[in-house]
């Protein structure tokens, strides 16, 4: 059986931590050149303790700063962190989450290693 496709990818070789697959709702809050914040909606494909893989409904720039908030109505929380746009192609992106609380860091731990 062939490998993965993330397995052969050169980016997930370079990776710090794993990546778990994940399909949730999500909202990232941001500011436009302008100053005005904005809220983008969008849903993940993968989330990781270091950051998360999302597909949005318009297009963000490469190192813009946002916020993102998960919410998860199974485990009764919700999840907002600090994050800026690592990579994008087209309306998918790569966040990497920007220090996180400690609360934050466990959350992800359960959340991807569940």
């Amino acid at each position: 059986m062939p490998a993965p496709f993330h397995s052969r990818s050169p980016i997930y070789a370079s990776r710090l931590f794993s990546r778990r697959r994940l399909d949730v709702r999500a909202r990232l809050v941001a500011q436009n050149p302008s100053g005005e914040r904005i809220i983008i909606h969008a849903r993940t494909f993968d989330l990781s303790r270091s950051g998360a893989g999302l597909t949005l409904t318009r297009q963000l720039p490469s190192g813009t700063a946002v916020v993102l908030c998960l919410r998860f109505p199974n485990l009764g929380k919700s999840l907002c962190l600090q994050a800026v746009v690592a990579r994008r192609q087209g309306f998918r992106v790569g966040l990497k989450f920007v220090q996180p609380t400690a609360e934050q860091r466990v959350l992800l731990s359960e959340l991807c290693y569940a």
